[in-house]
């Protein structure tokens, strides 16, 4: 019965690492997953993405340190 709930407990925290790291956000990924597990997870779906911002343009989602978007190639400024 252990080793499902410690299978359970590192699938979740491993989640919540992976999509921490895809949102721009790791720690708060290893923090939540380790913290919270399932809840953890669901937080950082729920969360915002640091790494794109979206064209005001064309709606494409580009990586905030563009100049230029890569769909309609105009020029993007980047708002921190």
């Amino acid at each position: 019965m252990i080793v499902f709930w410690l299978c359970f407990y590192l699938f979740f925290f491993f989640l919540a690492v992976g999509i921490g790291y895809h949102k721009g956000n790791l720690v708060a990924g290893i923090l939540l997953g380790y913290v919270l597990g399932p809840i953890g997870v669901l937080l950082l779906c729920l969360s915002k993405d640091r790494k794109h911002i979206t064209c005001p343009y064309c709606d494409a989602q580009i990586h905030k340190r563009s100049y230029f978007c890569p769909k309609c190639r105009e020029k993007v400024m980047a708002v921190a």
